[in-house]
């Protein structure tokens, strides 16, 4: 059996970053209630050691100082400030980079140097660099600036090509020691971000307002050149590959009441697997599927039946509904000659409740904020595509308390073998979302990937999906 170094440091980093993203959230919980909070305190808090948190932090000052830092970023990242309605947008100021003036000027794939020579007209800085995260999570890549700084830098927790504010803390402690006197803006984008923008000798204000802009510009510049996403591959994809990747949605997502984060793992040979989030009006949608078979035929199979969940959500607010199109389209297509599993949910935030359906698939598992897992509903449907699937279907529903977190799992996931012969299992997965904090939609997402990689060295048979809701702070108990 090969042995992969690759992903036991990648375990190890998620590991590290998981409990340094504990003891701030612990710590900063304590010193709200109690200012004097020792560091036995947070550490029992946080469910960790003493030891562990005097590794992470020196001192109780290093932490608050910590603490404070993390204040700022989910300012920055409006993690936990609710979406402001049309017209209350506040303490706007003139952008650094007109997001529409540098996409009608200048050529989508030399954005980045141009997000560079914008700031090394800053004042102070000497150089300057942007990065973007790799697919699977594990670098951040240099897409410009000069060969002074690193080709790629290690990524502490990421989701994906996208860093959650949790993981911007372990990235900024990281860099500090790799390139001391470096400043990092991240690039944020709806509360997470997509890359950073990295400098020597910024002044920290005019760096980050420069960063929000070039977040956007490269959101919008990835739709015109492929040069962007080149640097976010770290090797040759397949035609089934790239359309899966195409598929799919922002990895970390914001919706009313509650955080979102998914990914796909791809298997040896991509399968059909996606997952898909959107807010509307009446509710926030989001669908897990797995069609039959291995290959381009699979993930094209794969756009009909999220096609036909996209047109759906857009006419109604019932996963029935949605199912049915689904199931007709895909029969329609493939004439039974095809099946796809799915989880069709639909999430109210104000009620902190979830409606779904699933079909011939796993259904939604809950971790209960003392961490038991449990499997809901009363069952499932027949896949869809099979002839079996009843006219009438009765969806399901649940309210989610406060520190419960929702997993909607593929059975590339569940089914992982192990290397004592079994399967990863319930089990697997209640061990591996003990690691992370019950609020971190990113970090429970990160742990269940880890579990994923790290039950047997051999590579994935089946593409792995994985969907997380944790209800946000603000959302009802």
């Amino acid at each position: 059996m090969a042995s992969n170094p690759h992903g036991r440091r990648r375990r190890e980093r998620s590991d590290v970053a998981l409990n340094r993203s504990k003891l701030v959230e612990a710590a900063r919980d304590l010193f709200a209630r109690d200012p004097n909070a020792e560091m036995g305190e947070i550490a029992a808090a946080a469910g960790v050691a003493r030891s562990t948190a005097y590794r992470h932090f020196a001192t109780r000052e290093e932490l608050l100082g910590a603490v404070r830092t993390q204040v700022r970023d989910d300012a920055e990242a409006n993690d936990e400030e609710h979406l402001r309605p049309p017209g209350e947008l506040a303490d706007l100021v003139p952008s650094p980079l007109s997001v529409t003036e540098v996409l009608n000027k200048v050529p989508p794939f030399q954005l980045g140097d141009q997000i560079v020579a914008e700031a090394q007209r800053l004042d102070g800085v000497t150089s300057a660099a942007v990065y973007l995260i790799d697919l699977e999570g594990s670098t951040m890549q240099r897409l410009a600036g000069p060969g002074t700084f690193p080709d790629r830098i290690s990524v502490p927790l990421a989701v994906g090509p996208e860093i959650p504010r949790e993981g911007v803390a372990p990235l900024r402690a990281l860099i500090e020691d790799l390139l001391p006197g470096a400043v990092v803006a991240p690039m944020y984008l709806r509360g997470r971000a997509t890359g950073v923008l990295m400098a020597v000798g910024a002044a920290g204000d005019a760096l980050r307002d420069l960063a929000a802009e070039a977040a956007a510009a490269l959101g919008l510049a990835v739709e015109y050149t492929d040069h962007i996403d080149s640097v976010r591959r770290l090797r040759p994809t397949s035609p089934a590959a790239e359309i899966q990747q195409h598929l799919l949605p922002p990895r970390i997502l914001r919706i009313g009441g509650a955080l979102i984060a998914g990914n796909v793992l791809p298997g040896y040979d991509i399968g059909g697997d996606w997952f898909d989030c959107a807010e509307n009006h009446e509710c926030a949608w989001i669908g897990i599927s797995d069609t039959t078979g291995r290959g381009p035929a699979a993930a094209g199979l794969g756009t009909v039946t999220l096609g036909a969940f996209r047109a759906a959500r857009q006419r109604s607010a019932d996963p029935a509904r949605a199912v049915t199109l689904m199931h007709e389209v895909l029969s329609e297509v493939a004439r039974e000659a095809v099946t796809a599993t799915a989880t069709i949910a639909s999430w109210n935030g104000p009620t902190s409740s979830v409606s779904w359906l699933t079909c011939g698939e796993h259904a939604p598992i809950l971790v209960g904020a003392d961490g038991a897992v449990e499997v809901l509903g009363d069952g499932v449907l027949p896949a869809l595509g099979d002839s079996a699937m009843p006219g009438e279907k009765a969806v399901q529903r649940r309210r989610l308390g406060a520190g419960e977190r929702l997993l909607l799992l593929s059975d590339g996931v569940l089914d992982r073998p192990t290397v004592e012969g079994g399967t990863l299992g319930l089990d697997g997965i209640r061990r591996a979302v003990a690691k992370a904090p019950a609020d971190s939609a990113a970090g429970t997402l990160r742990a269940i990937e880890d579990a994923v990689r790290a039950a047997i060295e051999d590579p994935l048979s089946d593409d792995a999906t994985v969907v997380v809701l944790v209800p946000s702070r603000t959302a009802p108990g």
